[in-house]
């Protein structure tokens, strides 16, 4: 998994005979090198034909590499769910459309295993958003006695809103704006590239949240919208920041604050008008590590407990959408449709991701076949 955040590439570790921690059995890191880094952030902007291909290659070689550390690391794995990198997502448009790239194929050759890729392509043509997609993982893994909210603070904040077991309402969930990526580019605008996000939230600890900026911040048409709703880079990316800023009056650190502040507040905000309420949170993503924006959230959301989703769960925050898709290739590889109609309004009911077999194929087909199921009963948690 490599997010919107586009600071690297997440491999997690899914067993699916072990039900604990949501089959969670391990992550690898690696942050992307600084040259395709950039590639990647500059792909927010115009790309020819040309550069593009590239780029989707040297992403798979990325891929690649990784797949083959973990499962040196972990032993051998029975497929690949592969992501790939957002770099357009576009709903809206007509048609709509979304697109990730990272070349699948140059995982198979690399490892001669099955990948599943290309999850979101399918939702948009049967009318939904393409996203969020991991909430029926956050069902299968957290839904308890009572409702529960999970919230992903990646470069986007996906919030999803868990109903209880017995609870007859469905399962509901969307994109609620922006997580870390306003937050790290403010950082990389004013280090000069140096720094890539407020590690701990340092800088915005010393500065002061502008309630003005908020309020007028606020003001963007995307947090009227009703679910189901998703975004990207397309809206909250480095222009924002950089229109924000050139009229910027206080400190560096007060922008960043109030940055924050503005992540922090719109999340709120999504919670009280759209979602139908529960007494916890779960946070997860790159978000959770910053304990001035987990104290924002806190404060703003006095009536609900944040807890950092990864020390509560025993998964590992950055490891949660990676595993998150390597359960949704499962899915996939068992061809089961998945409840995205009040998630991404998807009007028909479809199979997500696409199957480039590998050499394990007809191996990883008869071990499919003697399989009744691939975990499909929620875990429970007190």
């Amino acid at each position: 998994m490599s997010g919107t955040s586009a600071d690297g590439v997440d491999a997690a570790l899914l067993d699916f005979d072990i039900p604990e921690r949501g089959g969670y059995q391990g992550l690898l890191s690696r942050p992307y090198a600084r040259d395709l880094r950039e590639m990647v952030l500059a792909a927010n902007g115009p790309l020819s034909v040309e550069r593009m291909a590239q780029l989707d290659r040297d992403l798979g070689v990325c891929y690649a590499q990784l797949a083959q550390e973990a499962i040196a690391q972990f032993g051998p794995v029975d497929y690949i769910a592969l992501h790939g990198q957002t770099i357009r997502h576009q709903p809206h448009a007509t048609p709509g459309f979304t697109l990730q790239i990272g070349s699948a194929a140059d995982v198979l050759i690399a490892t001669g295993i099955t990948v599943v890729h290309d999850f979101r392509r399918a939702d948009v043509a049967a009318g939904g958003e393409g996203a969020p997609l991991v909430p029926p993982f956050h069902q299968h893994c957290f839904q308890g006695d009572q409702p529960r909210l999970i919230l992903n603070l990646g470069g986007m904040a996906n919030l999803t809103w868990l109903p209880g077991q017995d609870d007859a309402r469905p399962l509901q969930a969307f994109d609620c704006g922006p997580g870390n990526v306003l937050i790290d580019a403010a950082i990389r605008m004013i280090s000069a590239g140096q720094e890539s996000y407020d590690q701990d939230g340092h800088l915005a600890a010393t500065g002061a949240v502008v309630k003005a900026a908020l309020e007028e911040w606020s003001r963007l048409a995307f947090f009227r919208q009703p679910p189901p709703k998703s975004t990207g880079r397309e809206l909250f990316g480095e222009p924002l920041v950089q229109e924000w800023w050139s009229t910027w009056t206080g400190s560096a650190a007060d922008f960043v604050a109030t940055l924050t502040g503005f992540t922090a507040q719109t999340v709120a905000a999504a919670i009280k008008s759209w979602t139908p309420g529960a007494s916890q949170l779960l946070v997860f993503g790159g978000g959770a590590e910053n304990p001035v924006l987990m104290q924002a959230l806190q404060q703003i959301l006095p009536d609900i407990k944040v807890h950092h989703g990864g020390l509560l769960s025993g998964i590992p925050s950055q490891a949660l959408e990676a595993l998150a898709f390597a359960w949704l290739g499962g899915q996939c590889l068992r061809g089961r449709v998945l409840p995205y109609a009040g998630v991404t309004g998807a009007q028909h009911p479809v199979v997500l991701g696409s199957i480039l077999p590998g050499k394990n194929w007809p191996m990883l087909l008869h071990h499919l076949a003697e399989r009744s199921s691939l975990l499909t009963e929620p875990i429970q948690h007190d």
